[in-house]
């Protein structure tokens, strides 16, 4: 209720606002004229069977790509990519840890060691830039890992360079905004903080996920820079040591001796009461990866700005490309074609490129129109590009993500994920009006949408993003929409299910595609850049 109520204070905060970006006729006259067969067609090519799910590093995966930038030609639509290219080229690399080379071990201050068991006490996380993984410190407790200024800290007053820290999944109460959340519960990001201070190793223990599976295949992807010495992805990145998850045994057992009450030590961090010591333990682990590689592609298409100095700066609409590939028959369908997750997603920047080159609307800024690869393999794709941008990084104002619009139903209300935090909100609130669209909080943020699709990407970068999801308003007396939207994800959502024969409403796709188009236009209209809300935590790239 309270991330509610915050939501509509910084609504009326710009009322003003939806009065400020006048809408030429012959924009208008383009958004009226957003094509539902064209969209449709989109979506069948980029889903048909042909293209095997659209898996990066997969001839289908290059069949999509070829199918935008062909696309783009047709439009028009200027190359953004590499060196006048509409690619971007990135190495993506595959890591599994080699099960049978992983140890652990614990030794306290005469010597005494303890082996612990792989698979009951602790698991690895895959290193994506060396072959063998290890380190040894002094263990310590650092409650949930976050760093949240002005709010907590589990690091203060604690040097953990050279040790190995403990952590426990979560975040301390006090914490109103989903995103923010979903952003400091992220295992990755809380492996690379304790990484960014020194730490040698670390160890996550997530309480309420027991292991399932004693010798489970451990897996992660990550984009590289070309030197290959430098890892983009939204899981652990780290340079040196090495990340475990542990299980909540090992916890306990480390809790025995340690002088401190573990229940006790659980209820304080949740009240935000610091309770990070050290243990009177030495940690050491080991394990080896086996890593892979493939090139894959970004698109990246360019619509050039109109105003003499706004144009060097840019609003970046960004879809998915890629989706999971071939997976475990279902009803004898193993292709998992992807037509909502995400080829909807793609047609849609596609439609907004044609209204921006038919319908005259010359933006102010110039627009890139970003379709990104490997997605599904953890935001790699975005990761990496808004860290190595085919433009000037700090000339990007913001970014309008597309993932899975989920046009099952008419659209009568949406949630912009992300938008609270910056004047995004205001330009929503311009495009959400100009379409009699309610605008809503998210109603399922146990979801952790929000760090699940590439805007997350673009915010951790410091560049204020957003991702619109449908709401839960519906003109039928009655009808449940939120049972309504989770009945079709478990049906559809990375299932072979997902094809063009499933539901679509593509009368919503169009009001979709009118409203992105309508908030990166106001964005790319107005003089002043986008800001993050005063004091916001994204505002410093969420750390």
């Amino acid at each position: 209720m309270k991330n509610f109520f915050s939501l509509i204070l910084i609504l009326i905060a710009f009322q003003g606002f939806a009065q400020k970006v006048p809408v030429p006729g012959s924009v208008k006259k383009a958004m009226s004229q957003v094509d539902t067969v064209t969209i449709r067609n989109h979506i069948a090519y980029l889903a048909d069977d042909k293209l095997k799910g659209r898996m990066p590093g997969t001839e289908g995966y290059q069949m999509a790509v070829d199918y935008v930038v062909d696309q783009f030609k047709m439009m028009g639509v200027q190359p953004g990519g590499d060196s006048g290219e509409y690619t971007q080229k990135l190495f993506l690399r595959k890591t599994v840890v080699d099960n049978s080379t992983a140890k652990a071990l614990l030794r306290d201050k005469v010597g005494n060691e303890v082996s612990l068991d792989f698979g009951t006490d602790f698991l690895p996380i895959p290193h994506p830039l060396t072959a063998k993984a290890s380190g040894e410190g002094v263990l310590v407790f650092v409650g949930y890992g976050v760093e949240i200024p002005g709010l907590y800290s589990d690091y203060e007053g604690m040097d953990v360079k050279g040790k190995v820290v403990v952590m426990v999944g979560g975040v301390p109460d006090g914490i109103s905004a989903s995103t923010l959340v979903s952003h400091f519960s992220s295992p990755g990001n809380k492996m690379n903080t304790a990484f960014a201070k020194g730490a040698a190793g670390a160890i996550l223990v997530n309480l309420n996920l027991p292991f399932s599976n004693s010798n489970p295949v451990i897996q992660s992807n990550v984009a590289l820079n070309p030197e290959k010495k430098t890892a983009y992805g939204r899981g652990f990145v780290g340079n040196l040591g090495f990340a475990l998850n542990g299980s909540k045994s090992l916890l306990t057992g480390l809790f025995l001796n340690s002088g401190k009450n573990l229940n006790q030590v659980l209820a304080d961090i949740k009240a935000r009461k610091n309770s990070s010591f050290e243990f009177s333990y030495q940690f050491s682990a080991s394990y080896s990866n086996t890593h892979s590689e493939f090139e894959s592609y970004n698109v990246i298409g360019l619509i050039p700005g109109t105003d003499p100095k706004l144009k060097n700066e840019y609003v970046v609409h960004s879809a998915h490309l890629d989706h999971v590939g071939i997976g475990r028959p279902e009803n004898g369908d193993s292709i998992y074609n992807g037509a909502h997750d995400n080829a909807s997603g793609v047609a849609s920047l596609l439609e907004i490129a044609r209204i921006y080159k038919n319908g005259n609307a010359k933006p102010k800024r110039s627009i890139l129109i970003v379709m990104l690869t490997a997605e599904e393999m953890g935001l790699v794709g975005s990761s990496y590009f808004a860290s190595n941008p085919t433009v000037p990084k700090s000339s990007i104002v913001a970014n309008v993500n597309t993932d899975m619009p989920t046009v099952i139903a008419p659209l009568l209300s949406i949630v912009p994920l992300g938008a609270e935090h910056s004047s995004i909100l205001g330009n929503v609130k311009f495009a959400a009006d100009y379409l009699g669209l309610d605008i809503e909080a998210d109603p399922e943020p146990e979801q952790n949408r929000f760090v699940r699709s590439d805007q997350y990407s673009f915010v951790v970068s410091g560049i204020p993003a957003l991702h619109i999801k449908y709401g839960n308003k519906t003109n039928v007396p009655g009808f449940d929409m939120d049972a309504f939207i989770k009945e079709w994800r478990a049906k559809y959502y990375h299932r072979a299910a997902d094809g063009m024969d499933g539901i679509f409403n593509f009368t919503a796709a169009k009001t979709y595609v009118q409203l992105n188009f309508l908030i990166s236009y106001s964005i790319a209209q107005t003089t002043e850049k986008p800001i993050w809300n005063p004091g916001d935590l994204f505002g410093s790239g969420g750390k």
